[in-house]
């Protein structure tokens, strides 16, 4: 064997365990994973709204979430999301007031052991993106982001796991 191809296998084998040791092969997420959100909590939304948010077990694979927005004891806002894999990946699919969006949300970045899962389309103006984040065991912090009126905008529900 010449020294050139011996220095050049050598280099491909030292490269590929730098390599692999750097960048680890990332685990599929499923929606089962998502179970930290399931349950029924209660808050107030950044706008100063009273929040409720019942969300199911992720059983079967899909998880099924009702949320309402209260102002003055009358029920202002409502919607349902819909947590499911669609090709191979997980998806948020929305329906304010009761209506499919025709936007669906694919899971961009989810931490396991955060208890973070951040869901987002671009092309939607708002919001662009949902974070759920499970700041403590009992507090469930949701936060939507994107544009309103060409304004970047957020919207945070801090919510408590109801009793």
């Amino acid at each position: 064997m010449n020294l050139k191809l011996l220095s050049h296998s050598l280099f491909a084998s030292l490269a590929a365990v730098l390599f692999s040791s750097i960048a680890p092969a990332q685990e599929k997420t499923t929606v089962v994973q998502l179970g930290f959100i399931s349950g029924s909590w209660r808050g107030t939304s950044s706008s100063g709204a009273a929040a409720e948010e019942l969300t199911s077990s992720p059983e079967g694979g899909v998880m099924v979430s009702a949320g309402r927005e209260f102002e003055k004891g009358r029920c202002t806002f409502y919607d349902l999301v819909v947590f499911t894999e669609k090709d191979g990946a997980v998806v948020l699919i929305p329906h304010p007031n009761g209506k499919r969006s025709p936007h669906v949300f694919p899971l961009v970045k989810f931490d396991a052991s955060a208890k973070r899962a951040v869901f987002e389309n671009q092309a939607h103006d708002f919001p662009k993106t949902f974070t759920y984040e499970l700041v403590a065991p009992d507090h469930l912090r949701i936060t939507l982001a994107g544009d309103q009126k060409g304004q970047p905008a957020a919207e945070v529900y801090d919510l408590q796991r109801a009793k």
